[in-house]
């Protein structure tokens, strides 16, 4: 059973891309998308990319880390948080969506951390350039988000509201739009 999934996970794309959209498990980082086009067959795994995929450090780990996961930045000092699992992190998965020159350790997380300080990071610990207004419409998962469904901006819609643990699943009904609609957004 588990041979089968694997082989049906060689069969998605780790990204999509259309003229209007584009879709992608947690992070459309320009960078890490251009290696990946390189890399990949038809923007798939192979069996031998996949190898050399869990190789830490190496760029293409990076890439698949970055697109699977969402980008991540250390806090400051010895401040941490505990997961929904019970792990204690130092790191919090920050949105790739906002200008890291204008944001706070606060205002940049994913999780909303009230502990968290209104300083900013330092601008060179962040991975890459952020995802621009002017960008197409950009839908990904990953977050766990709580409360009602709502677009960060109007190019940034996360459709992951936690749905498997009791919370909302979402959809969008897109009709190729330039400016994304939180009207558009449907969830049960």
């Amino acid at each position: 059973e588990y041979e089968d999934y694997l082989d049906w996970f060689m069969t998605l794309p780790l990204y999509y891309e259309t003229p209007q959209f584009r879709a992608v498990h947690a992070c459309w980082d320009e960078a890490q998308i251009a290696l990946l086009r390189g890399a990949l067959k038809d923007d798939r795994l192979t069996e031998e990319l996949l190898a050399a995929s869990v190789k830490k450090g190496t760029p293409l780990y990076n890439a698949i880390d970055i697109t699977l996961k969402g980008k991540e930045l250390r806090m400051p000092g010895e401040l941490f948080f505990t997961d929904k699992e019970g792990t204690k992190r130092r790191k919090l998965r920050y949105k790739w969506w906002e200008d890291p020159i204008t944001a706070t350790y606060r205002s940049i997380s994913v999780e909303p951390l009230d502990f968290l300080p209104e300083e900013s990071p330092d601008p060179e610990t962040f991975s890459g350039l952020h995802y621009n207004e002017t960008d197409k419409p950009v839908f990904f998962g990953h977050y766990w988000l709580n409360g009602t469904p709502a677009l960060y901006r109007n190019n940034i819609c996360c459709l992951d509201y936690s749905v498997a643990k009791k919370g909302h699943l979402v959809a969008y009904r897109f009709n190729g739009e330039r400016e994304l609609d939180a009207a558009k957004m449907v969830y049960v």
